[in-house]
């Protein structure tokens, strides 16, 4: 059952806002190369490497926000390809995130 809300699919929507939400927060860490935004601000972790955690996390984010556009995209062709896209980006997402964590995140 396919939701629409003013004419677009319910997953247009989440789209929409979860690609907004990497951008700004993917944004954030890369600019600042602070990963505030995503461990806490007042985490006082020892990073193996701060910086190269909030770069590659930053980026990492920004490629998150490319597959749920790519996903917004697919819902207007078929949902359920769009839920697999979805998934699977996030997968990968997850994928690479503990990789990059392990390498340089908090000891």
């Amino acid at each position: 059952m396919d939701v629409n809300i003013l004419g677009f699919s319910d997953l247009f929507w989440i789209g929409i806002v979860a690609a907004a939400a990497c951008l700004a927060f993917g944004l954030y860490m890369v600019i600042t190369k602070n990963p505030g935004i995503v461990r806490g601000f007042k985490a006082s972790d020892d990073y193996k490497d701060k910086e190269k955690y909030a770069k590659k996390g930053g980026i990492l984010l920004l490629c998150l926000a490319g597959a749920c556009l790519i996903m917004v995209g697919l819902s207007f062709v078929n949902t359920l390809v769009s839920n697999l896209f979805g998934l699977a980006g996030f997968m990968v997402f997850a994928f690479f995130w503990k990789k990059m964590s392990d390498e340089y995140g908090p000891r």
